[in-house]
């Protein structure tokens, strides 16, 4: 998962655990800015070619075929 995708999952269970409308209204507003967040760009293990997401690329199981 992502660090944006973890944001957003994070907000989203809040929103769902919350009744005061004040509260839900700024969880909105943090929705809708997550959205407009640039996608994180792919790197390229420099040992083995695979493409990915920085987080995943960083402990994924490097094999040379």
């Amino acid at each position: 998962m992502s660090a944006r995708e973890e944001l957003q999952m994070h907000l989203s269970q809040a929103l769902s655990r919350t009744e005061n409308p004040d509260v839900q209204a700024h969880l909105h507003a943090a929705l809708k800015s997550c959205e407009k967040l640039p996608s994180t760009p792919l790197v390229t293990c420099p040992v083995c070619g695979k493409a990915g997401l920085p987080e995943r690329i960083e402990i994924h199981e490097c094999r040379v075929d």
